[in-house]
């Protein structure tokens, strides 16, 4: 295992990056239109030192512009320091849904771009003992190359149930696609990852999913 290191540090800084700048992008435009917002502050300040009257039901609509967008920064923020600890947390404890959540938080805006929609299903959390960084990692290298199959209106569900000692992880598409094929991507793409967390990638064409089978606590 100690030889995939390097490929999957390699990957993980990819991730980190890829992520990091989705994150910014999205902390940018709530920044704008704060500022758009404040401009119109000024803009109505100054109309009314030339005698026209100042609507306070204006301002207040402005101000639940502002506090809405710097409460959407607020919960960027904290999502970005919640993925930035993650990177170099070391095997814990960790639900899978709560993986799921984080991943799908991470990977919405570009889902958003291809009109896809990502949800979790129903079910009962399961904890892993595992390094939910390199988990994320290899579920967002999973997405990315679902979007590059899907088209607008595609849903993808992530879900997961346990088998004796391992964890399968599911992703399932509506409507179906070439999970063949998203295997084979995928298993080329992030096999340091795959071997990395002894998982198993398997297409399930019938449900027209991905299946990940990995063990419940991880195996150093």
């Amino acid at each position: 295992m100690s030889s995939y290191h390097g490929k999957v540090d390699s990957l993980g800084l990819s991730f980190f990056g890829s992520m990091t700048a989705s994150i910014s992008h999205e902390l940018k435009n709530s920044l704008a239109i704060i500022n758009e917002n404040a401009g119109l502050v000024g803009d109505l300040i100054a109309l009314s030192e030339k005698g026209h009257p100042l609507k306070p039901e204006r301002l207040l609509t402005i101000a639940e512009n502002i506090r809405r967008r710097v409460q959407t920064a607020d919960d960027i923020v904290r999502r970005l320091n919640r993925f930035a600890h993650s990177a170099n947390q070391p095997v814990v404890g960790v639900g899978i849904r709560d993986i799921f959540a984080c991943t799908i938080a991470l990977s919405e805006r570009l889902a958003s771009m291809k009109g896809v929609s990502l949800s979790i299903a129903p079910g009962d959390e399961i904890e892993v003992q595992t390094l939910a960084f390199v988990v994320e990692n290899l579920l967002w290298i999973c997405l990315k190359n679902i979007f590059l199959l899907a088209g607008a209106g595609q849903q993808v569900v992530l879900g997961a149930h346990a088998e004796a000692s391992d964890i399968v992880v599911t992703l399932r598409c509506t409507p179906e696609i070439p999970v063949k094929q998203l295997e084979t991507t995928v298993a080329a793409e992030a096999q340091p990852l795959i071997l990395f967390l002894h998982m198993q990638v398997q297409a399930d064409p019938q449900n027209s999913a991905l299946r990940l089978r990995m063990p419940i606590r991880f195996i150093e």
